[in-house]
């Protein structure tokens, strides 16, 4: 990278600075005639006397031509702001191209770092770099060569037209220039140092709040949370000290720059004023110099804060650049070349050493062949080298001494795009990506866009725009509403053949029952119902039938479901169920924002359910008060019993308290919401308040007509609950119950859920649920899964690749019978392939023909 900030401007939009400063040229002579044509209309138009004067070769009366002087005024005032404009919406422009190139080039910087670098910096401290730091530089990128060519042409246009009306008073208004020139980037000297102070500290705050972030459990375990919070405490206050630094010194800088401004007027006054008592200057003139020095501050006093914010920006940038331009990163060639060279025969690891990443992290010495369809273990305990080796025979680790290769062709020189497709690793350290199953089964698959997607009209037009700006930025091309997964690759022709292959894969490493119990959980939408899966929702809906059937014909079971019936309440749900009959289509509209929703708020208030809910909602309040005012912030009873959380338990305790004695005070429509939203939140079955009687469960009962009628049954917002119609709010479960679990019967879900197992089994829906379940989606970075469950989605990702080389790492490594089955059929997956295990346990890798074990780096055993 440039190391130099202007370097970085220059080489990246010289075009479109020269194009800038072109336009700021024109500037310049309307400018000046700004400056002349109040002295021309006052000395001339107003106090002139030889009139009728010819202007353009017309006669004009003294009216006429003051008319024409203002309108050419006028004139040249929306020129000149109409260049100002459009030199603002460029200079914007070309700011925002650069910042995004910047951050495009630095997040490409980051996928070329070597993986050892990545124990020297943490993310806490990469993000903020990409992000925060380097958007000063995008809004200077515009105004690097524009501003002071424009604010100092016209502070050279402005002392020029002061000098053309008299030498002296030019003179008196450069004086005092030099003098600010010279204090002015002394002082400005430790503001930069201080900045770069600031910059550093701040990074480091970010990574260890990053840091406190990512070790939260451990903090709660160990009762750290004192001790982190006065390390932050003082980091804190050490950027305090620095900025209110920097505060100071900016603050004299402008007290000294405004002090020397206010100077110069004196002189004007003084000498303009003698000039004028002599007869040597016009009373016009003056007060054109008095006006042109007014606009002179202007320019000085941008010229002077572009002079600081080229400073601190320079700053940002290098120390930026420093931290992203290490000695040993990637060729960028590695990352860009597409062209995968096929690899075949056996995998040579010749003299392979590792130092420097260390005490257990090194490699001394080792030599190993493995061929095709012989498989490998290699076993050792964790900071035995086991993992660095394995590491290293993925590409993923750059050996410091002998090499790695595949019939005499060393990994250093193969490109990402032939290590990534003909390698599948599965280390210790997993990640799951945020997204769906999906996502992350296919992920290996996702190398370039396979197929062009062919847009037209205002979609091709906006796809145009896009390459147009990607070109103008160095970003890639690629089309990410393309298909992206290489079906070649997993021996697919279609999405529904790897689909069917990933569901094979799936039962292989054991992972079909976990995905059939995300798959009821998951809630498919429109789109997969009408063109994924058409036949799966009749299926469901005829399962639907059947389950009920069942249900209602077993006297055993009869009594485990509430179904949803329009003429019932439902005891064990919510009443936001119970009195909307619907659910909301949109993602957002929890039962916190449904008191606030217009529609629904009109439909409450036309039914007086604004009021009797508030009420119940007041019960509910004063209950909870009363039980869980007193209780310990670190007792489970609220949790478990209470749906207030401790965070709200004060304000409804204060609703609580002003609503009590004998003068009520008028509720606030913010407290209103909240206690409708408790009371909608009640589930009678669970939480056995006694705040529900008949003739109120009769009323909501009755209510849900009036919605429908209110808000409409085709509404788009909202999606009732009908038998006939499958509901795409609601999950593969609860869609099949379409009811509630009864909360009154001990084991009732439990039970439910065996009777719907045995259902879609014979109806042959178990295939179906769990290919709907590759659309779970798994939370952030996988938190929705356990741990197993991420081990085997990158797993069977691994095995979708359809590698020549696979080595897994800590993957089904225990004596158990299920993970020895799995060996068994990863062996037999990988016949003809080149397959490394790495384990700790010994006893597992008495079942390969073929092991090494490792100790401090080194081979003890063959």
């Amino acid at each position: 990278m440039e190391k130099s900030l202007f370097q970085f401007i220059w080489k990246n939009s010289a075009r479109y600075q020269v194009a800038i400063l072109l336009v700021t040229l024109l500037s310049y002579p309307v400018s000046y005639i700004l400056l002349d044509l109040p002295k021309t209309i006052t000395n001339e138009a107003i106090q002139g006397s030889n009139f009728p004067v010819e202007f353009w070769g017309v006669q004009l009366g003294q009216i006429e031509y003051l008319a024409v002087l203002c309108i050419l005024f006028l004139v040249l005032v929306v020129v000149s702001n109409c260049i100002k404009l459009y030199l603002n919406i460029y200079k914007g422009r070309l700011g925002e191209r650069m910042l995004r190139q910047l951050r495009f080039e630095l997040f490409q910087r980051v996928l070329r770092f070597r993986l050892p670098h990545f124990k020297k910096v943490s993310s806490g401290e990469i993000i903020p770099m990409i992000t925060a730091e380097v958007e000063d530089v995008g809004g200077f990128v515009g105004e690097a060569f524009a501003l002071p060519a424009y604010q100092g042409g016209m502070l050279v246009v402005q002392v020029g037209f002061i000098f053309m009306q008299d030498p002296l008073l030019g003179l008196a208004a450069i004086s005092l220039y030099p003098v600010q020139g010279y204090i002015i980037p002394k002082l400005q000297q430790k503001v930069v140092r201080l900045s770069r102070q600031r910059v550093k500290n701040v990074r480091v705050i970010a990574d260890k709040v990053g840091e406190s972030i990512s070790g939260i459990s451990e903090i709660h375990s160990n009762d750290t949370s004192a001790w982190h919070s006065a390390d932050l405490s003082d980091r804190l206050y050490r950027n305090f000290r620095i900025r209110f630094d920097i505060y100071n010194r900016k603050y004299f800088i402008k007290f000294v720059n405004n002090f020397m401004n206010q100077l110069t007027p004196f002189f004007f006054y003084f000498i303009g004023g003698y000039l004028v008592i002599k007869g040597q200057l016009s009373i016009g003139a003056l007060i054109a110099v008095i006006a042109a020095y007014k606009d002179l501050a202007g320019p000085w006093k941008e010229l002077l804060a572009y002079y600081q914010m080229t400073a601190d920006v320079s700053v940002k940038y290098q120390t930026v650049v420093e931290n992203f331009d290490p000695p040993d990163l990637y060729d960028k060639q590695r990352l860009l070349e597409d062209e995968t060279l096929p690899l075949s025969g056996p995998l040579t690891l010749d003299k392979l050493g590792l130092s420097g990443a260390g005490t257990g992290q090194e490699v001394h010495g080792v030599s190993l062949i493995v061929e095709p369809g012989k498989p490998l273990a290699v076993t050792g305990i964790d900071g035995s080298g086991r993992a660095e080796l394995l590491q290293m025979a993925a590409g993923l680790l750059s050996p410091t001494s002998g090499s790695v290769s595949v019939n005499q062709t060393s990994f250093e020189n193969l490109s990402e795009s032939t290590l990534g497709r003909q390698i599948a690793y599965v280390g210790g350290h997993l990640h799951v990506w945020t997204g769906t199953i999906r996502d992350n089964l296919f992920y290996g698959l996702r190398h370039r866009p396979q197929e062009t997607i062919d847009y037209e009209g205002s979609d091709l037009k906006k796809r145009q725009r896009q390459l147009r700006e990607a070109e103008m930025t160095l970003n890639p091309f690629f089309d990410l509403k393309a298909r992206w997964e290489d079906f070649e690759q997993a021996n697919a022709s279609s999405m529904q053949e790897l689909e069917e292959r990933a569901l094979e894969l799936c039962k292989v490493a054991g992972f079909s029952r976990d995905l059939y119990l995300l798959g009821v959980e998951t809630v498919i939408d429109q789109r997969y119902c009408e063109e994924v899966n058409c036949e799966l929702v009749p299926n469901l809906l005829a399962a639907r039938k059947a389950f009920c059937e069942k249900i209602k014909g077993d006297a055993r079971l009869q009594n485990l479901v509430e179904f949803w019936d329009p003429e019932k309440f439902n005891m064990s749900a919510n009443l936001a169920q119970n009195l909307f009959f619907a659910s909301p289509k949109e993602h957002f509209m929890t039962i916190e924002h449904v008191p606030t929703d217009p529609q629904i708020s009109a439909f409450l208030k036309q039914t007086g359910f604004d009021v009797l809910l508030s009420d119940i909602g007041l019960k509910i309040a004063t209950t909870m008060v009363e039980l869980f005012a007193d209780v310990s912030a670190d007792s489970d009873l609220l949790n478990r019993y209470s749906f207030i959380s401790r965070e709200d338990l004060p304000e409804f305790g204060r609703i609580v308290n002003e609503q009590k004695g004998g003068q009520r005070r008028r509720l606030k429509d913010v407290d209103r919401a909240r206690l409708i939203a408790l009371a909608l939140k009640l589930i009678p079955a669970k939480h056995r308040l006694g705040v529900l009687d008949d003739e109120m469960r009769d009323k909501i009962v009755a209510a849900r007509a009036q919605f429908i009628e209110s808000v409409g049954k085709d509404n788009e917002r909202f999606e009732f609950f009908d038998p006939e119609t499958y509901l795409t709010t609601l999950s593969i479960e609860d869609n099949l119950v379409f009811g509630h679990a009864r909360l009154d019967r001990r084991d009732a879900r439990q039970k439910i859920q065996q009777v719907l197992q045995e259902l879609v089994r014979e109806r042959d829906l178990i295939v179906p649920i769990r290919r709907a379940a590759f659309d779970y989606h798994v939370g952030v970075a996988g938190a929705k899964l356990s741990s197993h469950q991420r081990r085997l989605i990158c797993l069977v990702r691994a095995l979708l690749k359809n590698a020549h080389i696979y080595i897994l790492d800590e993957t089904a490594n225990s004596a158990s019978a299920t993970d020895k089955e799995l060996r068994t059929d990863l062996k037999k997956l990988m016949s003809d392939k080149i397959f490394m295990f790495g384990v700790s346990n010994e006893t597992v890798a008495e079942e390969f023909e073929t092991a090494v074990h490792l100790e401090n780096g080194r081979v003890i055993e063959r």
